[in-house]
Parts: C-alpha cells; sequence; structure tokens
C-alpha cells in the first residue's frame, strides 16, 4: 500500500509517497543503532514535549538510497531495524520523498538528502539536539542554516552553504532555525561521530552549563 501524505502537525513538512511493506535488508543496521544507543543515552537523541527529536542515516552504498531513522521515534531508547526506513528516491524540485518501510521517514529526510548530494563520499548524517552546545554555537557563529528544519529552505541552505564550504573540513552546522539542533557527517560513522565529540569538548568542556 502506498500512501501519499504532506502532513504539517505530525512534523514531516515534505510531500512523502510511502509504501508500507518491508524495506530491503539494512546491512548497516547494527554499527548505527549502535551510535543511536550512545548518543540517547547522551540525552542528544530523546523527546522533549511530547515531541521526538534526533535522528541519523546511512547511505547504502547503492546508487542515491539510504536508511534513515522513521519519524517520531526519538523517545524510544532502542530501535529494531523495521524502525529505519529506507529512502528509495527523493525529488528536490518536487519537494518529494520516495520511501519503503514499516514506518514513514524522519522529518529531516530531505536535509539528509541534500548533504549526500554534497559529496558522494558521504556515508552517514547524525542530527542531535542539545541546547548548551546550540547557543555556544551561535553566539560563536560557526557554520549555520538559518531555514525552518524540514522545509525546502533548509534544503537550499546546506545546498548554499556547501557551495562556499568544503564539507570535509565544515563537516558540522548549526541549525539557528530549529531550536537545539546540531548536525554533524562524515565518510564513515566514525568520522560524524568524532565530530560532534570534537564539537562537544571544545565548547561544553570550556563552558559547562550551569545548575537551573
Amino acid at each position: 500500500m502506498t500512501d501519499s501524505s504532506n502532513i504539517i502537525d505530525g512534523v514531516i513538512k515534505y510531500h512523502v509517497e510511502h509504501q508500507h511493506i518491508a524495506a530491503p535488508r539494512f546491512a548497516g543496521y547494527a554499527p548505527l543503532e549502535a551510535l543511536r544507543a550512545r548518543l540517547f543515552a547522551l540525552g542528544l537523541i530523546g523527546e522533549k514535549d511530547g515531541i521526538g527529536f534526533g535522528n541519523l542515516s546511512m547511505r547504502t552504498g547503492k546508487g542515491r538510497s539510504f536508511f534513515i531513522s522513521a519519524t517520531q521515534t526519538g523517545r524510544q531508547a532502542s530501535l529494531a531495524a523495521d524502525a529505519y526506513t529506507f529512502i528509495d528516491a527523493y525529488d528536490f524540485s518536487k519537494f518529494t520523498v520516495y520511501s519503503k518501510g514499516m514506518h514513514k521517514p524522519s522529518s529531516e529526510a530531505l536535509s539528509h538528502a541534500m548533504i549526500y548530494e554534497v559529496d558522494p563520499a558521504i556515508n552517514v548524517v547524525i542530527h542531535i539536539h542539545c541546547a548548551a552546545l546550540w547557543g555556544l554555537m551561535r553566539a560563536n557563529h560557526d557554520l549555520a542554516t538559518t531555514a525552518e528544519y524540514g522545509t525546502a529552505e533548509m534544503v537550499d541552505d546546506i545546498a548554499t552553504l556547501y557551495q562556499q564550504h568544503d564539507p570535509f573540513t565544515h563537516n558540522a552546522f548549526v541549525m539557528q532555525g530549529h531550536e537545539d539542533g546540531i548536525v554533524t557527517f562524515g565518510r564513515t560513522l566514525e568520522e560524524a561521530e568524532l565530530k560532534l565529540y570534537a564539537i562537544i569538548r571544545q565548547y561544553l568542556m570550556q563552558h559547562p552549563p550551569q545548575p537551573s
């Protein structure tokens, strides 16, 4: 069964042509899920005010396809393989994602897609939330997008950013238009994860959050 929708209140803002069928086997599930478990334990993926936050994806190595954590899974400490949705294709001009799986994809699927379009060597994208880190990165005028999350403008922002900056020396940005949102990416899972920890060390070790 194919479900065509463009859900605003349910967080997904792009048009999604989703087939509720079993996704292809996800060979990268175990390492990506292990990474997600670490990020969840650190509070970088989770839930706030009833809305899940944080998502991650991995390219399949076949064409433009990738797997991404499903929408509204942030509250879950662990995800089964079927909670990762297969992105078969996407069309920026139509603001549309074509997906397969037991659940619809994350609201940030098109943003992840644009990051993969920046360079074919990029294989992993991490999107986390951290209020303290977000504020410090903004104050430092770090590389940033300004558009609201999940919008066509966000996709355009990412494309523009990496027309001006090398993605492998600037493989992180802060989402000014998406409260607490930060993205890192890399050629490997380790590169994307280590970039995130490097930013945390750079900012939060120097400016630890004060007790409220």
